[in-house]
């Protein structure tokens, strides 16, 4: 299993932080292999920040240790980065006050997408940081959960089911760059390699690798992906 996001620092957690309202609402049909259930999570302060997430809560896998691990995990990741982006806005709400500049409202937006909820499901959590510039900082984490043994597979554990490899993947990654140089960085900045743990989801039938921006392009091509279907 990945251990905690580590795009923010969550050493300092502390729940009690946020006020939120909480609504309760399944979100898994009855065929689903695993329901999961959302709650909402708002707080604003106006001129300060906007905070708003969905935190999911599987039911239904074999092991109840492993459904309440991830079900945590999920939880305490989403909390450190809301609570990162309050006490971020906070503290420069002090520096800019102090040098009598403008200050932009914060904002902190978490949500999920299911991809897959057969035998592995995939599940993709999408973040967003905006702390004043041009723009915000968007970046994607996601798990691949076995449904019968509760492994959280690496890229390289699903390939060797699928019976492909690391290099074999590299090679059509390079090929649909080609078909598009000019959205990806080249050389040393471009893309060279596939880590055995590189970010991946599933989606009907097809491996979906992805990279955050800035790994292999700029930000304007965004948050590529790459199709494998298996």
């Amino acid at each position: 299993m990945k251990k905690a996001n580590y795009f923010f620092n969550c050493s300092n957690l502390k729940l009690s932080i946020l006020v939120f309202s909480v609504l309760i609402f399944t979100a898994a049909n009855s065929a689903a292999a695993v329901e999961i259930i959302k709650i909402p999570v708002e707080k604003n302060e106006e001129d300060l920040y906007h905070i708003e997430a969905e935190i999911p809560i599987l039911l239904g896998l074999k092991s109840k240790n492993v459904q309440s691990k991830y079900n945590d995990l999920f939880r305490d990741d989403i909390f450190c980065f809301l609570e990162s982006t309050i006490e971020m806005a906070s503290q420069s709400q002090h520096n800019f006050a102090a040098a009598e500049i403008p200050m932009h409202q914060f904002e902190g937006i978490v949500d999920f997408e299911i991809k897959n909820n057969k035998q592995i499901f995939s599940i993709k959590f999408n973040y967003y940081q905006y702390t004043g510039g041009a723009h915000g900082n968007p970046y994607s984490l996601s798990y691949n959960i076995d449904l019968n043994s509760g492994e959280d597979l690496k890229l390289i554990d699903f390939l060797e089911r699928i019976n492909l490899t690391l290099a074999e993947v590299e090679v059509l990654i390079k090929s649909e760059i080609e078909k598009n140089p000019a959205n990806y960085f080249h050389g040393d900045y471009g893309f060279q390699s596939l880590e055995e743990d590189q970010h991946y989801y599933l989606e009907a039938g097809e491996l979906v690798i992805y990279f955050q921006p800035y790994a292999v392009a700029p930000y304007s091509t965004g948050m590529p992906e790459f199709r494998v279907k298996y």
